[in-house]
This record gives C-alpha cells, sequence and structure tokens, in this order.
C-alpha cells in the first residue's frame, strides 16, 4: 500500500461541507489521501485519530478520508459525491476523532441518507430547488462508534454480496435449522 496527499479531494471536502453547512466539521482537521494497492473493495474510508492518540502526541482530533485507486476514480462524478457525503456522514457532531457507526436508534448513514444529503448539496450549489422537506435537513447528534468506516459496493445488510435469497433447502445441523444461501 502506498498513500499520498490528495489536494483535489481535499477541496471537494471543504465544497461539501461549506454546502452542506456542517458547522461540526472542520476542514482543516480532515486530510484527504489517495490509497494505491488496496485489496479492499471499499471505494473510500474513513480513519479518525482515537482519544488516546490525541492526549499523548497533544494534538486535537483529525481525520483522513482515503480515496481507494483506481476504483474511485472510475466513478462517475455525482457518485464520487455521494462517497465523499457518505464519508462525511461518519464524523459525529462533536468532531472527537471517533467515528459514527451506519446505524444508530435515531440515525442510519445508508443510500436514502446520503441522496436525501446530496440533493441538498445539490440545491446549494446549483441554486435550483430541493427534493428534501425541512424536517430532514438537520443531521442529528449520534454516539460515536469503530476506528474506521467503509464505504463499498457491497450492502452492509449483505456483506458477501450473495443473494439473500435460496432455492436450496435448509439443512439440520446440532445448533438448529439453518437456511442455505446461494453462492457465487
Amino acid at each position: 500500500m502506498r498513500w499520498e496527499l490528495c489536494r483535489r479531494t481535499h477541496d471537494r471536502l471543504r465544497r461539501i461541507v461549506g454546502a452542506l453547512k456542517f458547522s461540526h466539521v472542520d476542514p482543516s482537521r480532515i486530510f484527504c489521501v489517495r490509497g494505491y494497492g488496496s485489496t479492499s473493495e471499499a471505494w473510500a474510508r474513513i480513519w479518525g485519530l482515537p482519544s488516546l492518540w490525541q492526549q499523548v502526541l497533544e494534538i486535537g482530533p483529525a481525520y483522513v478520508v482515503e480515496i481507494i485507486e483506481p476504483e474511485f476514480s472510475r466513478l462517475p462524478d455525482d457518485e464520487q459525491e455521494r462517497i465523499l457525503i457518505h464519508e462525511l456522514l461518519h464524523i459525529p457532531r462533536t468532531f472527537s476523532g471517533a467515528i459514527r457507526p451506519h446505524r444508530t436508534p435515531t440515525f442510519r448513514i445508508n443510500r436514502r441518507t446520503v441522496e436525501r444529503f446530496y440533493q441538498q448539496y445539490l440545491a446549494a450549489t446549483t441554486g435550483r430547488e430541493s427534493r428534501v422537506r425541512d424536517s430532514e435537513r438537520l443531521l442529528p447528534t449520534q454516539p460515536t462508534g469503530k476506528a474506521m468506516a467503509a464505504i463499498s459496493p457491497r450492502s452492509p445488510a449483505n456483506p458477501r454480496g450473495h443473494a439473500a435469497t435460496s432455492t436450496r433447502p435448509a439443512r439440520q445441523t446440532a445448533r438448529g435449522t439453518v437456511a442455505k444461501t446461494r453462492r457465487p
């Protein structure tokens, strides 16, 4: 693996933060890198600086948004922007260096949420009317989560990318009946 700082992606993130009015996000404490040689199936990842490291190094909270190349560059610009919005949604309102998980009792980071923020972003940057209701515009405060989160072509509900349904019969095991799923 090798990484290089990416000013272009940082400028895009700064634009998105400004357009969506994410006042809790400090773009100067977000660093963007392009990663080469990853075997990950993700298009992008966000990394937070844990509070222990912050205390030991005597620095403030920081985040690194890693763009996985060449996969990310192959995507259309609108999809790239959605992915960057997705990664920004992992930053909690406390901007503590922690990572917000995909699902909490009051907030979910999924395609619907990302699309809602993407439509707000388009409305703010192009001046056209957003398809988002005013009641959906606020980003609620959330507890923090894991040290790393990624967006991937695989669905979180179906992490292996396999079909959830199967025509094969269930099998009996010592622990009970297990449905067989289709494998590629």
